[in-house]
Formats: C-alpha cells, structure tokens, sequence
C-alpha cells in the first residue's frame, strides 16, 4: 500500500489561474486523506514556478493555505527556476521528493492551469493496489472559456472514454519506482508526458487510460508551450474561424504565426 504520494506542477506566469489548480489538487488530498480506512497516506505538493515573473507563486501559496488540510501530512514545497520548459519544470519538481524520505510511492502529474477532481488522487491509488503502474487521465477544456465552435471541434477528436489514447501531463500519475525506470520527464519544452509513457512501455509498465478522473484546463489560445495544448486550440480556432488573440509576453510572435499556419494545425499527435 502506498503510503507517501507527491504531486508535481509546473507553472509559467499563471497568477490568473494558479488559484483554482492549488485550491482542486488541495481537496484531492482532502478527499484522499477523508477516504482512507486506516493511517492516510502523506502528500506533497511541489510546485516548479518556471522562469515566472508574475504573482504566481504569492498566488499559490495563498490558495493553498485557503484550501489544504490543516495537517502536517499534506504540505506545499515551491521551487523558483529558470527550466524554461514544462518538462524541465516538472522534473525539477519531481527530484526533491525522491530525494528525501520516506520516498514516495507514487507522483501525479497535473498543471497550475488545469483543475483536477477531488477523487483524482484517490482513483490514482486505488488503481496503484490492483497493480497499475501508471493511469493517463482526459483533459477537456474549459468550457466556459473555450469558444463554443473551438470546443465542438476539439470534441469531434478526441476519445473521453475508458481505454482512451491520449497523454496529458496536466493529468497522469506513476509508480515513483516505474518513474524513475523510465526515465522521468525529460527536459522538453513540450511532449515530456509521451516520452515518459514511451518509457514505461519500453520497461514493461502497466499503464492504464481512463476518464473517470477528467480534468478541465485552460482553453486560452495563446499558451506558454510552441506545440502544447494551447497551440492546438489556437489551430482549432483558425479552422472554426474564430478571431486569433494577439500574442501576449508568454508566447512568441512566432508561435503565433504557426497557429495561422495551415502546415501546423497538426501538433503532437494526443493533443
């Protein structure tokens, strides 16, 4: 039985929506912790604030201190860095909770945009005692925020099943032991979760694909990774003809330009 869990979160300049994301995985640890028939399992929280010039940190540490179990078993540790890439970010948030023990037996993987439900870690869990190494959960966006004609479109591909084929790292967790067997998060700036996973087949890991534990994220367009998911909404956009935003300071004129790009409207293949 899993008795020390640690969840990861990379964030760049996300004071907007850093809140919610600390105040969801909060009640994921209360609702893990309220569940448990004997002792709880410990959590920490760490959260990889990248190359972040914003309130998000001051953020993060006021929503969590708003939301989390008042116990010593469920705290929050921040790392400030410059990764400059989600899974540079993630990783570095990964690294202290290896490295200190009791080491944790399993590490879930979401993102400061994205609002997870309370049962997230708990199905992680479960799923951990019947043998699974790893559970890859959906990720649907916001749909208060997203265009209606965006979301349609981004409905119509994608699969919100059980067995479903698609990698998010803003919903996944692992077997700390399969984890580090695989490799961990490399440090790309996009794709980190596919080359984790390709790693856990690799080693043999039993890896398990569900929508009982959807999260719901950012449906803005203009987004911190080149080829992430805000890309693809942003191509998605374009097709449905919906007004492109001008850049802003997290993303590149560049990125920007490949979004109106008909050659880029396909990015990573799980988007």
């Amino acid at each position: 039985m899993i008795r020390r869990g640690a969840v990861v979160v990379p964030a760049c300049n996300e004071e907007e929506r850093v809140g919610r994301g600390m105040a969801s995985v909060a009640a994921a640890v209360a609702h893990l912790r309220a569940g448990s028939p004997v002792e709880p399992p410990s959590v920490d929280v760490v959260l990889a604030a990248d190359s972040c010039t914003d309130r998000t940190v001051e953020r993060a540490w006021a929503a969590w201190a708003a939301s989390c179990p008042r116990e010593d078993s469920a705290r929050l540790e921040v790392l400030s860095g410059q990764w400059r890439s989600a899974g540079g970010a993630r990783a570095a948030a990964a690294r202290p909770a290896l490295a200190v023990g009791p080491r944790p037996g399993w590490i879930a993987s979401t993102d400061a945009d994205t609002a997870v439900p309370p049962h997230w870690l708990s199905h992680q869990l479960e799923r951990a005692a019947h043998g699974v190494d790893a559970v890859l959960g959906t990720v649907e966006p916001d749909p208060a925020e997203c265009p209606e004609a965006v979301y349609r479109l981004w409905q119509s591909e994608h699969t919100l099943a059980e067995g479903h084929p698609h990698i998010h790292a803003a919903n996944m967790g692992v077997r700390a032991q399969s984890y580090e067997r695989a490799g961990g998060f490399p440090p790309l700036e996009c794709g980190e979760d596919e080359a984790l996973v390709a790693g856990l087949h690799r080693t043999g890991a039993r890896v398990e694909a569900t929508d009982r534990i959807r999260a719901i994220t950012s449906a803005r367009l203009e987004g911190r990774a080149e080829l992430g998911f805000a890309h693809h909404l942003l191509s998605l956009a374009h097709l449905a003809g919906q007004p492109i935003p001008t850049p802003d300071a997290g993303v590149s004129a560049g990125a920007a330009e490949r979004g109106r790009d008909p050659r880029h409207f396909a990015p990573r293949g799980n988007a």
